[in-house]
């Protein structure tokens, strides 16, 4: 016996009784639930007036469209921004990786102080 019906979630539910003689199973079979994936960021900023929507590829993540609406006044004005390469989480990633610790004056000192003394020890152990 089947009967279609409402899940407790709202889902499509079907339920299947079958009886086995001394035994009663009931089967109840749920659809899926449905993936929700990012499609639009809407980022408002009420201090300067601007609105950010990014249209979001479903599959990868990437941005596939930006518009930039400005307000200023009674003015609307809208930007559309030519697709971005990469997000800014992938540019502060590269950034912070590109960012290369520069070598001091004093570190220069210190490495030429000690190459001066393995100079010293190797002439003090081979010539005398």
């Amino acid at each position: 016996m089947s009967e279609e019906f409402a899940f407790e979630d709202g889902r499509k539910a079907e339920k299947i009784e079958l009886d086995q003689g001394k035994t009663k199973v009931i089967e109840i079979y749920v659809e899926p639930k449905p993936e929700k994936k990012l499609a639009k960021r809407i980022t408002e900023k009420y201090c300067v007036c601007e609105r950010e929507i990014e249209t979001i590829d479903e599959n990868t993540g990437e941005i596939i469209n930006k518009v930039i609406e400005k307000v200023s006044g009674d003015d609307t004005s809208t930007f559309e921004e030519a697709p971005v390469g990469k997000s800014s989480m992938e540019k502060l990633v590269e950034e912070k990786i590109s960012n290369k610790p520069k070598v001091s004056t004093t570190n220069i000192l210190f490495f030429g102080l000690i190459l001066a003394q393995l100079v010293g020890l190797v002439y003090l152990l081979l010539v005398m």
